[in-house]
Formats: C-alpha cells, sequence, structure tokens
C-alpha cells in the first residue's frame, strides 16, 4: 500500500478496546479510534470512510480517517425517499388546514 486516500467501510469496530479494522478493496485495515475524526461520534459498521495507511510493525493501519459520502445506489434510493416523505407530509399538513 503506497502513500495515497484508501476508501473502505467500517467493517467492525470494538468500543471498549478502541479499535476495529476497515474493509477495502486491498484487504482489511486495522485503525485505531484515536485516527478518527473524534468530533463526529464513534464509526458505525457500514459507514464509508477515505483514509491514509501506514507501516505498523509489518501490518498496515489507517491514519487520517475521514468519513466519506455514501453515494451507492441504495444510499441515493434513501435520500429520495427521505426527501419525498418530508415533501408528502408538509404538503398533506397544508392540506388539512
Amino acid at each position: 500500500m503506497k502513500d495515497e486516500v484508501y476508501q473502505g467501510k467500517i467493517k467492525q469496530y470494538d468500543p471498549a478496546k478502541g479499535y476495529g479494522f476497515i474493509g477495502s478493496a486491498e484487504g482489511d485495515v486495522f485503525f485505531h479510534i484515536s485516527d478518527f475524526p473524534a468530533a463526529e461520534g464513534e464509526p458505525k459498521r457500514n459507514e464509508r470512510v477515505k483514509f491514509n495507511v501506514v507501516d505498523n510493525g509489518g501490518k498496515f493501519k489507517a491514519v487520517k480517517i475521514e468519513r466519506a459520502e455514501d453515494n451507492s445506489a441504495k444510499a441515493k434510493k434513501s435520500k429520495v425517499v427521505a426527501n419525498n416523505t418530508s415533501i408528502t407530509s408538509a404538503l398533506l399538513s397544508n392540506l388539512r388546514k
């Protein structure tokens, strides 16, 4: 793995131990919670992230982890459904007045 930005999804995270693994096309990569943006809360399973990689005693470790917007078809569909639901609710509340 080179010095570039990789993308993946949180595969697992153990809050009691403070570490987990990110699944990426290159394989699973270890991460520690100290390398995750603390202001945004703890990582959640299947959350998309961008990260850099460093050598950690012969194994790879994710650093400079950032949350990435989920642009999958499923995520886009969920956003559309949520938007349509809010529009429908607003229209119905106007009709009831």
